[in-house]
C-alpha cells in the first residue's frame, strides 16, 4: 500500500506526505517514534483519511510488529474501508498477544456485525463482558446485534444497561428507543429518543426514529415536524422521505405526500410500500389511471418478493433452519396483509 501511495501521492491529497505537512512528515520520519506514528495514524483516521492513516500505522508496525494500540488503530481503519476480513485478522493477532483486550473483542464483534454475522458479534460482546461487565459499549453492541436477530426485549435490556453505565451514551439511547418502537411501546421510545436529543440536539438518527415513532402512534403532525427537523441536520434520505410521505398521506396532504414518495422510488424503484401509498394518494386525488399504474407496479414487486420468500423458506425448512424458515413465511403473510 505504501508503494502505491508513494507513486501517486497520498489518496485525496496533492502531495506525497500521507496526509500531513512536508515539515511534519520529515520530523516524524527522522524521529522514528512508534507512539508518534500511531498517534498520526489515529489523527488521520478520525478525519476519515483511512489510507493515509494506514501508512503511518504500518510505519509503527515495521518497528514494533506487536504494538497493540497500533494494531487496533490499523484494524479500525481497515474496517472503515470495508476490509473486514483483514480487520478480523488484526483483532485475532491482538487477542493472541492479549486475550483480555476488551477493545479487540469489541472491534472483532463490530467487524462480524458488518458482515451480517450477528451471533458471532454477540459471542464477542459476551467475551468482552466477561472481562469487563461494566463496558457500556459491549452492552450496546450486544443489544444492537440482538435487535438484528429480532430479539427486541433482549436488545432493550442490553441497551438499558448501557445507558445506566454511561448516561450520556447517545447511541445506546437511540438503540434502546428503536427496540421500544419495535415492541410498539411508542411513547417510551419517544422519551428515549428525546433523551438522546437532549445530549445532542442535531442527532439526525434520533430525529428520524422519533418521527417514525410518532407516525406509528398516529401523531402525524409531530411526525412530519420531526422528519423535517431531520432534513435540516442531514441530507434527505429514502427512510425520511418514506415516513414523511406516509404521515402526509394520513393527514390528507396527498400532493405533498406524492412529492416525498416520488423521491423515494426515484432512488429505490422496488419499494412496494411506497408504490402502494402512491396509488392511494393518486386515487384520493382522482388520478385513477396513475393510481392503477402504481398499484400494478406494487403488485408486480410483491409477486416476486413472495416467490423469493417462499422459496427461501422452503429451502431453510429442508435444511432444518426452522427459525429462518418461519421468518420467511412471516414475511409472506406481512405482504399479503398489507
Amino acid at each position: 500500500m505504501e508503494q502505491s501511495l508513494a507513486s501517486g501521492g497520498a489518496p485525496g491529497t496533492e502531495n506525497h506526505y500521507y496526509g500531513t505537512s512536508p515539515g511534519r512528515y520529515q520530523y516524524l520520519m527522522r524521529e522514528g517514534k512508534i507512539d508518534a506514528f500511531c498517534a498520526e495514524g489515529v489523527r488521520l483516521s478520525r478525519k476519515g483519511l483511512q489510507d493515509e492513516a494506514l501508512f503511518w500505522f504500518d510505519q509503527a508496525l515495521r518497528r514494533q510488529p506487536a504494538h497493540i494500540p497500533t494494531l487496533l488503530g490499523k484494524g479500525f481503519a481497515l474496517g472503515k474501508l470495508g476490509r473486514y476480513f483483514e480487520e478480523l485478522r488484526i483483532c485475532d493477532r491482538v487477542l493472541e498477544l492479549d486475550p483480555s483486550s476488551v477493545d479487540a473483542w469489541l472491534q472483532k464483534g463490530f467487524a462480524f456485525g458488518m458482515q451480517g454475522r450477528f451471533e458471532d458479534r454477540i459471542a464477542c460482546c459476551e467475551k468482552a463482558l466477561e472481562i469487563d461487565p461494566n463496558s457500556a459499549e459491549a452492552w450496546n453492541l450486544k443489544g444492537q446485534a440482538l435487535g438484528k436477530l429480532g430479539k427486541w426485549d433482549a436488545e432493550l435490556d442490553c441497551c438499558t444497561n448501557a445507558t445506566i453505565l454511561r448516561p450520556r451514551y447517545i447511541g445506546a439511547w437511540v438503540n434502546r428507543g428503536y427496540a421500544l418502537m419495535q415492541l410498539k411501546r411508542y411513547q417510551e421510545a419517544i422519551r428515549s429518543f428525546n433523551h438522546a436529543l437532549r445530549i445532542y440536539p442535531d442527532y439526525c438518527t434520533a430525529w428520524i426514529n422519533k418521527g417514525v415513532a410518532h407516525t406509528l402512534s398516529g401523531d402525524h403532525e409531530r411526525a412530519v415536524s420531526c422528519l423535517e427537523r431531520a432534513e435540516k441536520v442531514c441530507p434527505p434520505n429514502g427512510r425520511t422521505q418514506y415516513w414523511k410521505g406516509f404521515s402526509l398521506s394520513r393527514m390528507g396532504k396527498y400532493k405533498e405526500a406524492i412529492e416525498c414518495l416520488s423521491r423515494v422510488i426515484s432512488h429505490d424503484q422496488h419499494n412496494a410500500d411506497a408504490w402502494v401509498i402512491l396509488s392511494n394518494c393518486h386515487f384520493m386525488l382522482g388520478n385513477l389511471d396513475e393510481s392503477g399504474r402504481c398499484f400494478m407496479i406494487a403488485y408486480g414487486i410483491d409477486k416476486k418478493d413472495i416467490r423469493e420468500l417462499v422459496s427461501r423458506g422452503m429451502s431453510n425448512m429442508r435444511q432444518g433452519n426452522r427459525r429462518e424458515a418461519l421468518e420467511c413465511l412471516s414475511g409472506v403473510f406481512g405482504i399479503l396483509l398489507r
